[in-house]
């Protein structure tokens, strides 16, 4: 490969992106010289850059045997209990189901569907799961159904019932980049029809608009739930849940587990701080912006752009006017957009400008 020619082939589309450094003060962030409000963070609840709530966590942990590095993997050893009180949170809110802690979203997926992609197994995917699906299902059997459409796994299921042993549907319950939420009672209702497995994605729904995510808040039954502690927890980490057996076997075949070092103790004592907070208000504040921007049902408003240079002088545009939307193009969507990530720790006011643009144009 000619790198060189790749980049500039980059370039020549406006998809080139580069690294930046950003101050970040609560809801406010100071990037390329400008401060604005930083709507471009998965922080939805305003938790990871809460100064008092950090201040509050390192009071409680003060005086706690607490590292900050984990010193191994977990099948070597726990470096203290607070990754067994994390997983016990999840426990004790969804029957039937065991957690485990992974270092992110991207190595659970992986890990999962590297364990179970077997010659007996097939997996029908969402057409816009994440890339770490994606690049798991590249050394498994798998197919993609249009997205979030329930005729088309029906049609795949229909094909393919008797040529597998076991076939799990992949799907995400709110996607990061469309903000919509895929009909997670239709899925589930064709997964018992057809006697297939559900693994949802909740990393974008868990702890923001509804504490336990969109499968609880719908009353919808998952086999497989992947949370990540890096989003509205504002932390780091993924914890994903099974029955015993799956728990089990993950511990013993999951290559990212078994050979990564855990995230560290201090991690986990910070999920396990703030799963332990009422944050209700702030859940109740950011559904009252998503309302009035009305740009989607969830928190992640997407603008679609005509192209990546629309999109580019449009996030340059509100930079100007004090809104952080970056544009978000090629090869991460295919449609360029600005996808405006929206807070729970600002007022409705502070998007009144940012409205009569976007409903201007």
């Amino acid at each position: 490969m000619d790198i060189l020619k790749e980049l500039e082939t980059i370039k020549e589309n406006n998809n080139h992106r580069s690294l930046k450094t950003a101050h970040i003060n609560g809801a406010n962030i100071e990037i390329e010289g400008k401060k604005a409000v930083n709507l471009a963070s998965n922080d939805y609840l305003g938790i990871a850059s809460d100064k008092s709530l950090r201040q509050s966590f390192l009071e409680q942990i003060a005086y706690k045997n607490i590292f900050f590095g984990a010193g191994a993997s977990r099948l070597i050893y726990s470096a203290g209990g607070e990754y067994e009180s994390l997983e016990s949170w999840f426990n004790e809110r969804f029957a039937n189901k065991k957690a485990l802690i992974f270092n992110s979203g991207y190595s659970a997926n992986f890990a999962f569907i590297s364990c179970f992609g077997g010659t007996d197994t097939l997996f029908l995917a969402d057409k816009l799961v994440h890339a770490s699906m994606i690049d798991a299902l590249k050394s498994a059997n798998f197919k993609r159904f249009k997205h979030n459409d329930a005729n088309d796994l029906a049609r795949l299921l229909e094909q393919n019932k008797d040529k597998y042993k076991q076939i799990i549907v992949l799907c995400e319950s709110l996607y990061s980049m469309d903000g919509d939420y895929a009909p997670l009672a239709k899925f589930r209702k064709l997964c018992d029809n057809f006697g297939a497995l559900l693994y949802v994605d909740e990393a974008h729904s868990f702890f923001a608009i509804n504490e336990l995510g969109e499968c609880e808040a719908s009353g919808t039954r998952a086999d497989f739930m992947l949370f990540t502690l890096s989003k509205a927890v504002g932390g780091y980490g993924a914890v994903l849940l099974a029955d015993e057996a799956t728990r089990d076997f993950l511990i013993n075949k999951a290559r990212a587990l078994i050979y990564s070092t855990a995230i560290a103790p201090v991690n986990a004592a910070w999920a396990n701080f703030v799963l332990n907070t009422d944050f209700s208000s702030r859940r109740k504040n950011l559904r009252k912006n998503i309302e009035f921007l009305a740009l989607s049902r969830s928190q992640i408003a997407p603008f679609i752009c005509k192209n990546s240079a629309s999109a580019l002088n449009l996030s340059k545009r509100l930079l100007e006017l004090g809104y952080f939307i970056p544009a978000l193009r090629a090869p991460t969507v295919k449609e360029p957009r600005l996808r405006i990530s929206l807070r729970a720790d600002i007022e409705t006011c502070e998007l009144a400008k940012l409205k009569e643009i976007l409903n201007e144009i």
